[in-house]
């Protein structure tokens, strides 16, 4: 009873969120917070790309929030919810330009990404939105963190650094934008947890999935170039059809292949864009083998088990694994590139539905001899 007394009295003490405006943006925080979300608004506040941004969460009405469970995930802007989430972990360095890249994620969404992404889109399409999108987001921090600079406030761009230095290394090349923004697509790291999180992940946990039978949708450069700062990227549309723009690691490309097979065995149309795509080469590039192997690892943990889909990705993965290895010598695995193919039948045979027919014949039979 004691025990059960303090629990309630603690909880008592929690606070609960409140609504504030602040600078005319929607800011949910507890009391206790206020003082830290004035001083981020604050911050922002005092360069243009920061007002750009307040400007931007007032226009279109978001709601940000604070969280605590947000585990390595530094926030996100929620389209469906229209909100902008950031973790209280992060410490005000990082977040002053975090939310500056989130607030761009916002008028991406506004500019026509919304609108583009509800189409049955190729993932070719799919890849250079999520891709360009996180690129200009990341553009318009490093011009937030240098106009901080510039007025002696050094700690945004230092821990910019930290996290992102492919980016600003590029970035210095030129000191524009436009550098900042291809910097992105330099940064092993960044390129090989996106295509986890936005690629594998999606594609094997949706392999038992109804399939979207609409007509695929295959988009331009210049089709999307409207809601991803294409206006301050020289030769946009040229570099979003180059090797550097539009290469995957081989485990993305199984990943999203086996997916869009077993989709097309249950009606869907072929995702032709996928057979295209350049593979990463891992031969001389130390960074791109370590990401290989690290999300491999991850893939195999996460999504081979002993069910017969399961048992089909860890074949598949093994087969990746050691193409992979050879990749990394200049060499070629032509037995695991049979291998993988196999898998790729296999799957494409354990999707296709049972005609209706047989399995009514099948009941009949076994109801005729009760």
């Amino acid at each position: 009873m004691l025990k059960e007394a303090l629990e309630q009295k603690n909880e008592a003490k929690k606070e609960e969120v409140q609504k504030y405006n602040i600078r005319g943006v929607n800011v949910n925080v507890v009391p206790s917070e206020k003082e830290f979300a004035d001083k981020l608004f604050d911050s922002l506040a005092k360069i243009p790309t920061g007002r750009k941004a307040i400007d931007d969460m007032a226009r279109y009405n978001v709601s940000f929030f604070l969280e605590t469970s947000l585990g390595t995930a530094g926030g996100y802007f929620d389209p469906n919810k229209n909100q902008i989430v950031m973790a209280k972990s992060l410490g005000m360095d990082f977040m002053e330009f975090s939310l500056v890249h989130e607030a761009r994620h916002l008028l991406q969404n506004n500019l026509g990404r919304n609108e583009a992404e509800m189409k049955n889109l190729d993932y070719k399409t799919r890849l250079m939105i999520n891709r360009a999108t996180e690129a200009d987001a990341q553009a318009q921090a490093v011009q937030a963190c240098k106009e901080w600079e510039e007025m002696g406030h050094t700690a945004p761009i230092k821990r910019f650094e930290k996290h992102y230095k492919p980016i600003l290394d590029r970035f210095a090349k030129s000191n524009t934008l436009s550098d900042a923004f291809k910097g992105w697509f330099d940064d092993e790291r960044i390129t090989a947890s996106y295509e986890f999180g936005y690629d594998i992940e999606p594609a094997l946990g949706s392999l038992n999935g109804k399939p979207d039978k609409r007509p695929v949708v295959s988009l331009r450069p210049e089709d999307i170039a409207q809601f991803c700062g294409a206006y301050r990227v020289d030769g946009f549309n040229e570099f979003m059809e180059s090797k550097q723009a539009l290469q995957v690691h081989l485990l993305t490309k199984t990943a999203v292949d086996m997916y869009d097979t077993a989709m097309v065995a249950k009606g869907a149309h072929h995702d032709a864009s996928i057979d295209a795509l350049p593979v990463r080469k891992l031969e001389g590039n130390a960074a791109a083998q370590m990401y290989s192997e690290k999300y491999i690892t991850e893939t195999r943990q996460q999504f081979a088990s002993q069910s017969e889909s399961g048992k089909l990705i860890g074949k598949t993965i093994d087969a990746v694994e050691k193409i992979n290895k050879a990749a990394v010598k200049g060499q070629k695995d032509l037995s695991a590139e049979v291998e993988l193919a196999a898998a790729k039948e296999e799957m494409r045979k354990i999707s296709t539905p049972k005609p209706r027919g047989l399995t009514l014949a099948v009941t009949q039979s076994r109801d005729s001899s009760r």
